[in-house]
């Protein structure tokens, strides 16, 4: 409710106010099942098409569509007049045959009356180039034109089926990009943001020291908005994301307001993995978690970290919003990418989605576009009519989601006793300043650091940095370069109480304004975790020819071989820390390199670089054995193992995301019935390429 006083105080809201799903405390959405769909654009096909496109849905076992984000002129030919009774009989008749609706609002795509009357709306980009229609994101989030017009259709969206039966949930336009505009209505209020941070423009020089290079200012006035060709002072570039970010989450939360004038059905907006906009802002207010993942099948394992990151803000079952069901396509030049091509694949990664705590799934999208942008974008039925190559793939999915839902929405995803701390600051940071060479956040957190636990099958969420450590016992926390003042008080305060935290590499080593601590590397946290950084030299990405190579030495009771360091080299030192691993050759030769600390009833692991994939996973296990975590399997890596249950009953969803065969071991104790073939499960159990099983125990 704290966004909805701030409007009320600008007087941007009028009317009632209706609770959101998220205050009923509903952890789910529509009726409690297992939804299964597409996204559905019926306004581009004659009338008589949807009674046999929902035949064909039925045939699927399908249940929801999502429609209208980028229908904005079909509901508003003309501005003021409102057409809405083509939607009104579509969601009838889809709701007539069992299927419900999840409407999107249209901002995204405005229509053309729009841009002539009000040219102002457009994005002007760091060239000053005006956008212009026919695009998608070529608004400007700043415009103050936009932010009505949005909001208005928004809150007329919510008056005509914001209580409409069929009608389930919302969504906020559609993929918000980090897509900054350079007009001077958005100069303004960037000159705003400064003064409202800093203060004065003397704190803001002293902060970032401007003397260097002469770049002093002596008005907020004066500061640019940083350009891509100009090589601008990082914390310029570091506050203009934060700035850029801050006006994406105030054009959403103008919708989120218009809606819950008329309607208490839950919003969200659909998230894509690896991207600028920082979704711990943005979905702070949203009532569920959705998600769109475009994935290949020899990149399953990559996209396992995204389910795991949508549970983590703790909003209920999650969605996953869009995902080609065959492959995806699209951009200026109509390329193709990202496909499921050996049997089985497509089903097992809409599986890893349900496995790890998803209520719904939908494909982008239901029958191809037969005309205009991302025409060759796979679909589950052609632009002539004809069920995709895959269709029975599909059909098969729907049959065992129809079988595994009541015991799958009874029985949420078991508790996780680990975090791994994922940053969209972190991304930001990396894109301002790499240290290391060509590295891009998002593959190199997943790839080095996340996937060892999904190796040592550990059951883990990922959390953002301002979000509760105490449900949990380890707290891995890498590529965190700015760790914040309140974070570092809870780190501290939670490691005291008994947790262990796995802190580097390349974490706390830059304030909250992009600059170096000048009294330790780390600032304040050496002093609580008894660990010091005394030198730092960066190494790169890939292993070194053996004459360039920097080695890992480790300690004996660990029983791990020498191994080539990576990324970067932190010199350490203790006065009572157990050294785990020393540098062989290189600057920090017979230095520390890894240091583990007790600290209160807990303990913090430093890592002064990147130790292997394989060397983590076994940590891994060390820390999970101390903190009594059991791992839910051990043997072949590459099968999604997820736990579910409450205390009456449990389970586990296997998903082999492999194209060749597994074998796993499940802890011997427990028996389980596959709820999908009927056969009795104990212990070990070989899976084929792509395989699903659904137990109960």
């Amino acid at each position: 409710m704290q966004l909805i006083r701030k409007l009320l105080i600008f007087g941007l809201l009028v009317g009632p106010i209706l609770p959101s799903q998220a205050q009923q405390n509903s952890d789910h959405l529509g009726d409690q099942k297992l939804y299964f769909g597409a996204a559905y654009y019926p306004e581009t096909w004659p009338e008589e098409q949807i009674d046999k496109d929902i035949e064909r849905m039925k045939e699927l076992n399908m249940n929801v569509m999502r429609m209208a984000e980028f229908s904005w002129s079909k509901m508003e030919p003309e501005e003021g007049r409102y057409d809405f009774e083509w939607l009104h009989k579509i969601i009838e008749k889809l709701h007539a045959n069992g299927i419900d609706v999840i409407l999107g609002t249209p901002s995204a795509a405005p229509p053309i009356w729009m841009w002539e009357k009000h040219p102002e709306i457009a994005r002007t980009d760091d060239m000053g180039v005006k956008k212009i229609h026919g695009d998608r994101r070529s608004t400007s989030y700043t415009n103050e034109t936009y932010r009505q017009k949005s909001a208005e259709i928004a809150e007329r969206m919510a008056r005509e089926f914001g209580n409409k039966p069929g009608v389930i949930g919302w969504q906020t336009d559609n993929e918000f990009g980090y897509s900054p505009d350079y007009s001077e209505e958005t100069e303004k209020r960037w000159h705003e943001w400064l003064r409202k941070k800093y203060n004065s423009i003397e704190n803001l020089n002293q902060l970032w020291a401007t003397d260097l290079w002469s770049q002093t200012y002596n008005d907020f006035k004066q500061i640019p908005m940083p350009l891509s060709h100009i090589w601008h002072h990082p914390s310029l570039r570091f506050e203009w994301a934060r700035f850029t970010n801050d006006m994406i989450v105030e054009f959403q939360d103008l919708q989120l307001a218009a809606i819950r004038k008329y309607s208490d059905l839950p919003i969200t907006h659909d998230t894509m993995p690896g991207q600028r906009v920082d979704y711990e802002k943005l979905m702070e207010d949203v009532d569920y978690m959705s998600v769109n993942n475009y994935h290949s099948w020899e990149a399953y394992d990559r996209i396992v970290s995204n389910y795991d990151r949508m549970r983590g803000y703790k909003k209920g079952y999650y969605w996953l919003f869009e995902t080609a069901p065959n492959n995806s396509g699209g951009g200026p030049e109509g390329r193709t990418w990202f496909l499921h091509q050996p049997d089985g694949s497509m089903r097992a990664a809409l599986w890893m989605n349900y496995a790890l705590g998803g209520q719904g799934a939908m494909y982008w999208l239901w029958r191809q576009q037969r005309a205009g942008q991302e025409m060759v974008h796979g679909a589950v039925i052609s632009a002539w009519g004809k069920p995709a190559a895959n269709y029975d793939d599909i059909k098969e999915l729907g049959e065992e989601l129809k079988k595994s839902s009541d015991f799958l929405m009874n029985n949420p995803v078991t508790p996780a006793k680990i975090a791994v701390i994922y940053s969209h600051e972190s991304e930001n940071g990396f894109r301002t300043e790499n240290y290391v060479n060509d590295l891009g956040y998002y593959n190199e957190w997943t790839y080095r650091f996340f996937l060892p636990f999904q190796d040592a099958y550990l059951h883990r969420d990922v959390i953002a940095p301002s979000f509760d450590l105490d449900p949990y016992k380890i707290v891995f926390a890498p590529l965190l370069p700015y760790i914040s003042d309140d974070l570092r008080s809870r780190m501290k305060e939670w490691v005291h109480q008994g947790g262990t935290l796995v802190l580097g590499p390349m974490s706390g080593y830059r304030t909250g304004h992009w600059t170096s601590f000048t009294e330790q590397a780390l600032g304040d946290i050496e002093d609580w975790m008894g660990i010091t950084v005394e030198s730092r030299i960066p190494i790169g990405l890939e292993e070194q020819e053996e004459s360039k190579e920097v080695l890992l030495e480790w300690n004996k009771e660990l029983g791990f071989e020498p191994n080539q360091a990576l990324l970067w080299s932190e010199a350490l030192s203790t006065d009572k820390g157990k050294i785990l691993a020393s540098y062989k050759k290189g600057m920090h030769d017979g230095e520390p390199a890894i240091i583990e600390n007790k600290v209160g009833k807990g303990k913090v692991v430093f890592l002064g670089t990147d130790p292997g994939r394989e060397n983590l996973r076994e940590m891994f296990l060390r820390y999970a054995s101390e903190q009594d975590i059991e791992p839910l399997a051990s043997g072949d890596k590459g099968v999604v193992v997820a736990p579910r249950g409450t205390k009456n009953q449990k389970g586990k969803v296997l998903v082999n995301i492999m194209n060749e065969q597994r074998s796993i071991s499940l802890p011997k104790k427990e028996t389980y019935t596959d709820i999908l073939t009927g056969e009795k499960i104990t212990g070990s159990l070989r899976l084929e390429p792509y395989e699903v099983k659904v137990l109960r125990k």
